[in-house]
């Protein structure tokens, strides 16, 4: 007989029942796994369940059902934990979208009801008045109202600052100096001259809302920190830089409690490029005659026998002292209060591009060799006093009178002094550009 895979030897060739025995076993032990393992299930032998005394076969299934929860259980132990596990992942998202949710309630502008240099907070616009046809004064008031009184009362007390304004559809902000309270309005109002700029986004959104609207501020941003040692300020004002000047003005005489002394000068030059911004009812003789005696108050100033005697400058003023039917825009009235009720230390000069007027070098020369301690001899010698020259205006005009500022380490510097302050070179006299 031939050997092959199936039937290697068959010792039992020669007994019929040995080899049928033999030819299923062999057959079996190849194929049962492959060809149908579903006949595993006959081949089990079965073995009746034995049973301890006092135990019965519901306890006996119990026993192993624990018995495979607890090998689960330990199966499970021993697996190495992932830790980008799919429920994991799904558990991870959900903690980062509540901080991301708790981060934008933290810094949403709504939620700050007093007024910080980190977050934006909501002020009402509670009213808008027009000062010419390109500019308004925005009064603003917190919400809920006398949450800012101590923190707006306090940045009055320091000097020069400014808060941001927030444009809400772009998300960007621009910079504007707070003019003085007026009597009778509470001391947390914010009043801000704004003048609307061709292609200004901030202005133009101011200029758009109605009252009523909520407006968001960030600040107060100090921009100058006015020493107490002051005796002299010469403020040179270009258009809205007419609100730090008044600022100044407000420190120094109202803001700060008065100590018993001598009251320190202030002269401000401010200079509009149209007549509607200024004062009204300017004469354009007296504008154009204004300049041309200059040359004269120069010569009195350097040539005369008295170097030292004061330069007695003639206002503007003086041509519309007798025009009490010419109606004034409430900023140019506001300036005028300023000077008549602190008759003697405020001074205010008008100057309009439209009419040829303009600050010259000259008139700074003039304004920087005078002296004010003839006119105020009481003044005390033992505590050295400061000579401020502030300029505030838009980037060309501070450039020009004394040189671009510049930025340095994400911060926008001084720099050097430049412009016209450069040629005249004033002595003694701390410049500060705003």
């Amino acid at each position: 007989m031939t050997r092959s895979f199936l039937f290697p030897a068959l010792p039992y060739a020669q007994c019929p029942v040995k080899c049928y025995a033999s030819i299923r076993s062999t057959v079996w032990k190849r194929f049962s796994p492959v060809v149908s393992p579903s006949r595993r299930h006959y081949t089990r032998k079965r073995t009746t369940p034995t049973f301890s005394a006092g135990t019965g076969p519901h306890e006996s299934k119990e026993k192993t059902k624990q018995q495979r929860i607890d090998e689960l259980i330990q199966e499970r132990r021993s697996r190495p934990r992932r830790l980008f596990s799919p429920g994991k992942l799904i558990l991870y998202s959900i903690f980062g979208y509540i901080g991301y949710r708790f981060y934008n309630w933290q810094t949403n502008p709504r939620r700050s009801v007093t007024l910080n240099p980190n977050f934006f907070t909501p002020f009402i616009l509670s009213s808008k008045e027009p000062i010419s046809p390109s500019s308004t004064v925005f009064n603003l008031l917190s919400v809920p109202k006398g949450q800012n009184t101590d923190i707006v009362s306090e940045a009055w007390r320091t000097g020069v600052w400014s808060v941001q304004v927030m444009q809400p559809d772009l998300q960007i902000a621009r910079s504007y100096t707070p003019l003085p309270p007026v009597e009778g309005t509470p001391n947390e109002l914010v009043r801000l001259f704004v003048r609307k700029e061709l292609q200004g986004e901030v202005s133009g959104f101011l200029h758009r809302i109605s009252p009523g609207t909520l407006v968001h501020l960030r600040g107060p941003h100090l921009e100058y920190n006015i020493p107490d040692n002051v005796d002299e300020v010469l403020f040179l004002a270009g258009g809205t830089g007419i609100a730090p000047a008044l600022q100044v003005a407000y420190t120094l005489f109202a803001a700060r409690p008065a100590g018993g002394g001598q009251l320190p000068r202030i002269r401000i030059l401010w200079a509009n490029r149209r007549m509607e911004d200024s004062r009204a009812g300017l004469k354009p003789s007296d504008v154009q005659q204004f300049p041309a005696k200059l040359a004269s108050r120069i010569r009195n100033a350097v040539f005369s026998e008295g170097v030292g005697t004061p330069v007695i400058t003639k206002s503007l003023d003086e041509a519309t002292t007798t025009m009490e039917d010419v109606k004034q825009n409430p900023l140019v009235e506001e300036v005028e209060q300023l000077v008549m009720k602190f008759a003697g230390n405020v001074t205010v000069e008008y100057f309009v591009d439209e009419e040829e007027s303009f600050i010259t070098e000259n008139l700074l020369r003039s304004h920087l060799i005078y002296d004010s301690s003839k006119e105020n001899p009481s003044s005390s010698i033992a505590i050295p006093q400061k000579k401020l020259l502030l300029i505030a205006g838009p980037d060309g005009f501070v450039n020009y009178y004394a040189g671009p500022k510049r930025w340095q380490g994400g911060k926008e510097v001084q720099g050097p002094l430049g412009g016209m302050l450069l040629k005249v070179n004033p002595q003694d006299w701390e410049i500060w550009k705003l």
